[in-house]
């Protein structure tokens, strides 16, 4: 009994433990909202940095497309990344390695207040065939 009394313990220490380091367990930080267009500016894009596509990847023929959520920062810079769909970890890591030195205007809200903004970035990456 005292073993099954170990384990459940030990699963709710890594339960708490994920709690704390997760967003949930970062106190009272406000998530960032889906843009709105009705209600708020257009993200205004200021500074943007191509993707390098990967000499790898090229070399072996591989092609994709990556979508990614980014969050605008009430700055414009974006604050955050998290990946929609599976790709090539290479075309990933290349898109999001540009996605995130990207600046905007910082998109505002109907009072003029800026906001923290959530929004969809789709990079493709595609040989040609010269």
């Amino acid at each position: 009994m005292i073993e099954g009394q170990r384990l459940q313990y030990g699963i709710l220490a890594c339960l708490v433990g994920l709690l704390w380091a997760s967003p949930l367990g970062a106190g009272t930080r406000k998530q960032p909202v889906r843009h709105d267009k009705r209600t708020m500016s257009e993200p205004r894009l200021v500074h943007k940095v191509a993707p390098v596509y990967p000499e790898d990847a090229k070399k072996e023929g591989v092609q994709g497309t990556v979508i990614l959520d980014a969050v605008i920062s009430k700055d414009g810079s974006v604050s955050e990344t998290r990946l929609q769909e599976d790709a090539d970890p290479r075309l990933v890591e290349a898109a999001r390695t540009a996605v995130e030195q990207w600046r905007y205007e910082p998109v505002r809200d109907e009072r003029g207040e800026p906001l923290e903004v959530l929004f969809t970035v789709t990079i493709r990456f595609a040989l040609s065939d010269s």
